[in-house]
């Protein structure tokens, strides 16, 4: 098994979500809740954490 912490970029939360890069920033930045890890000028997100917040999210 893989216990690995796996983190996902602007790029692959922008697939996931279905939308443009400056989107997915946006909302990475923007949205109070999203659990943004900031590291230098990069953005990451841990990917279970993004899976929670997405599921906290639908409507």
């Amino acid at each position: 098994m893989d216990d690995r912490i796996r983190f996902l970029n602007t790029k692959q939360v922008a697939e996931a979500l279905g939308c443009s890069l400056p989107t997915a920033r946006n909302i990475m930045l923007k949205s109070a809740d999203f659990p943004l890890l900031r590291i230098g000028k990069n953005f990451r997100v841990n990917e279970q954490a993004f899976i929670e917040w997405s599921k906290k999210r639908r409507v």
